[in-house]
């Protein structure tokens, strides 16, 4: 199908529309702005972050927008559909025309040659019929398939190769479209979420990133066991999750992840992302009177009131929080606990497990550090699935094909003219090229000096 064909009216407007290099120009544009835009706003992130850093006001407006995730809003979607409309209906626009000059046989016409490149001209001895019938082997397999053609007293050499590579740039055009396809099917039907699983426990909800939504996997994860080692700085060196799928009550699959080695079941990839620990049913601790000097130990539970000897109040252990952060500082597990003395108001307090004396800093009455209690750790898990991931491999392989087609190949013509001379014959070569002329001039001169080198080797034989 291509314009002839369309015609005028409303779908030959269209088709002109949609064929447009210009389209191209303004989407290809929408899409970078759009990009820099979503580089410079991280995606994803907490509604609180994004309150703090814009206000409320230019939230609320970003938000309907859907810029806090771009990748996956309508009309980023929308700017990739048009994209992959205009290179599918620019193709079949051009593919016909395109079609005809790659079926389109040789003019064997040497002034169609003779205004192109040309290479030194060549004496040989002999005449200029069997000249050219030796020229014709010897240069197959160079210049292809050599059509022999003699016009009065001189004969000519026509060959021509890579008239395909003209296709190049539709191979590039069909690259792009898988990329955009898998990339479009990726954001419609694929998602990205985490999951945190305690040791010998099962889950099979994926909480969905930048969002509290949750998705059911189709089938269980339970965590039989986790490791995790520390350099001597006390960071950490490497976890490793065992992880063992479960279908319909049977295991059907184990693997040991670690980081960048996951668990892949049903399209879906399960990579190891953190670890944390679990809140313990028990902890020890210690309280120490700043009058008496005296240290008190008590085992408290979540939630339950432990009453402090001299009438140092009482505290309640609320919350065990992971990776929290104390005036903007990452402290890592921290206990949330309330300390209440009686005609004061209630205490937030926050009890670091890196750091046992970390509650004496606070100058208080008592001050209270954390002793032993059971270390259970929970798996991070990244939980990806993107059905598009095979068409982008597809696409990149075939971009670079396409690439490699378009700029480093070229549609090449050759022509030999063989013309009598007194004792002899001359003999020129004569090239053109859709594209990359210098490319074929260096070509010609090659082959020139490699002809000259080889006649000149064979004469020196004769002779002796």
């Amino acid at each position: 199908m291509n314009k002839k064909q369309v015609g005028k009216g409303p779908m030959g407007t269209l088709w002109g529309v949609f064929s447009s290099v210009r389209l191209s120009v303004i989407v290809l544009t929408l899409l970078a702005v759009t990009s820099i835009i979503g580089t410079v706003i991280p995606q994803n992130a907490s509604p609180l972050m994004y309150v703090d850093r814009f206000g409320e006001a230019a939230y609320g407006v970003l938000n309907f927008l859907d810029i806090f995730d771009m990748y996956h809003s309508w009309w980023f979607q929308l700017l990739m559909v048009l994209l992959g409309i205009n290179l599918v209906v620019c193709s079949l626009d051009r593919f016909p025309g395109m079609l005809k000059i790659v079926r389109r046989r040789q003019r064997f016409a040497p002034g169609r040659y003779q205004r192109a490149f040309k290479g030194d001209t060549l004496r040989f001895i002999g005449a200029p019929e069997e000249i050219a019938h030796d020229l014709s082997r010897r240069l197959r397999s160079v210049m292809g398939r050599i059509t022999l053609v003699g016009e009065g007293t001189s004969w000519f050499l026509y060959a021509e190769k890579g008239r395909w590579t003209r296709m190049g740039v539709f191979v590039v055009h069909a690259s792009v479209i898988l990329l955009l396809a898998g990339g479009l099917l990726g954001s419609l039907f694929g998602f990205e979420g985490y999951m945190n699983i305690p040791e010998g426990e099962t889950a099979r909800e994926v909480k969905l990133r930048g969002s509290d939504a949750t998705i059911p996997l189709e089938f269980s994860l339970r965590c039989d066991d986790f490791d995790v080692s520390f350099y001597d700085t006390g960071a950490p060196n490497e976890y490793r999750s065992d992880l063992v799928v479960v279908e319909e009550g049977g295991e059907v699959l184990s693997k040991r992840i670690v980081v960048n080695d996951p668990l892949r079941y049903k399209g879906i990839s399960i990579y190891q992302s953190s670890y944390g620990q679990v809140a313990p049913e028990s902890i020890d601790f210690s309280f120490t009177s700043k009058s008496s000097g005296m240290n008190y130990s008590r085992t408290g539970t979540m939630g339950e009131p432990i009453v402090i000897p001299e009438g140092l109040g009482t505290f309640t252990p609320m919350h065990f929080a992971n990776n929290y952060t104390f005036r903007g500082h990452a402290v890592g597990d921290t206990v949330l606990a309330v300390l209440e003395v009686e005609g004061k108001a209630p205490l937030q307090l926050a009890l670091p497990i890196k750091f046992a004396s970390f509650d004496r800093m606070r100058g208080g009455a008592v001050a209270v550090t954390i002793g032993d209690f059971e270390h259970r750790y929970y798996t991070g898990l990244q939980v990806t699935k993107d059905p598009g991931v095979w068409l982008v491999y597809a696409g990149f392989v075939l971009l670079i094909i396409g690439c490699y087609i378009t700029f480093f190949m070229s549609h090449r013509g050759y022509m030999v003219e063989v013309a009598p001379v007194k004792k002899g014959a001359t003999v020129t070569l004569y090239g053109n090229a859709n594209k990359n002329k210098l490319g074929m001039e260096m070509a010609i001169r090659r082959l020139t000096e490699k002809l000259e080198k080889e006649t000149r080797a064979l004469e020196g034989q004769v002779k002796r």
